[in-house]
């Protein structure tokens, strides 16, 4: 089962990763969830803090499946 993932870019706080906050309407406090996913997953416009986008998620594996703009 696929989950699509609304997250915001935190930042690159280690090289190849880029850090976002996961469910960024619930919020660190409320349940949000710090994830690095690998750089190249991610496409150059989406890379910069603050920027938005839905990640598909692979529950069952455990596995960031592909990077989709936010509509």
């Amino acid at each position: 089962m696929f989950d699509h993932i609304p997250v915001k870019v935190l930042g690159c706080l280690k090289p190849g990763e880029i850090t976002v906050i996961a469910l960024t309407g619930v919020g660190m406090v409320d349940g949000g969830i710090l994830w690095e996913i690998p750089t190249e997953m991610i496409p150059v416009s989406l890379r910069m803090p603050n920027s938005e986008f839905i990640v598909v998620y692979d529950r069952q594996n455990g596995n960031f499946i592909e990077i989709l703009p936010k509509s």
